[in-house]
């Protein structure tokens, strides 16, 4: 079972092609640059020969853009991400039903909530038999001073920092506390339906009932309001719009 979405880098500069395959093997371990392009003429070949599950593609190239290249399939099978200089294509990108644009020098954090993005767009959709959803629930490891226990991903509300610890707080009531600290935790569950909403929270996408951004805060569909940060606010909008549409 596939563990990994293969990637298709296309960019006419060879040290952009290099740094966003070295970005996406850093920050996106479940990404795979099966191969990478510098035209629109290579790219149309591995794309029909390799069927790459996702195409990052440069819109500036000469002879034939990034656009026009993608223009060309209207029934694709891949995700497309737009790579741009200036804000100004991103209309174009949308036009062409292009997955997501980022904006060059690509940050990679942006770069690593895009491909979250995919990622859970992809095992909640398109694709059910993705080795990132095993048939069997996801489950995460949580050792107290008496017990060790295995937690349903299912089953966790949010959970919350606590200087160096973390609390986990379960939909039957139940809360556990471990001695990792938030982004330990975070890496461990590396699970796109969780989503950091504040320095202090993760939350499990399903849990939201509501989002009040007068008040930066977030609503449990147990009752339970924690907070939200402001600069988190749009990547949570476009995780919950993904999750929607699945």
């Amino acid at each position: 079972m596939r563990q990994s979405l293969n990637v298709l880098v296309v960019d006419d500069e060879a040290p952009a092609r290099e740094v966003l395959c070295r970005q996406i093997e850093r920050s996106c371990p479940f990404l795979n640059v099966i191969q990478t392009a510098s035209n629109a003429r290579e790219a149309r070949s591995y794309i029909e020969s390799l069927a790459p599950d996702i195409v990052f593609v440069d819109i500036q190239m000469p002879d034939e853009t990034g656009l026009e290249l993608i223009d060309g399939y209207k029934d694709r099978d891949f995700y497309v991400v737009f790579a741009r200089t200036y804000h100004k294509y991103a209309v174009d990108a949308l036009r062409q039903r292009a997955f997501d644009y980022l904006l060059k020098p690509i940050d990679k954090d942006e770069l690593k909530a895009c491909a979250r993005r995919i990622l859970m767009h992809f095992y909640l959709k398109r694709k059910p038999g993705f080795g990132a959803l095993p048939p069997a629930p996801r489950r995460f490891e949580v050792v107290t001073s008496r017990k060790r226990h295995f937690v349903r991903h299912e089953d966790i509300l949010h959970i919350e920092a606590c200087g160096s610890y973390s609390t986990l707080y379960l939909e039957s009531g139940r809360r556990l506390t471990i001695s990792k600290n938030l982004k330990k935790v975070e890496d461990i569950l590396d699970d796109p339906i969780f989503f950091r909403v504040h320095n202090s929270q993760i939350v499990h996408l399903n849990c939201i009932h509501s989002c009040n951004y007068k008040t930066h805060s977030i609503t449990l569909t147990s009752g339970k309001e924690i907070p939200m940060a402001v600069r988190k606010r749009e990547e949570l909008r476009k995780r919950m719009t993904s999750l929607i549409a699945s």
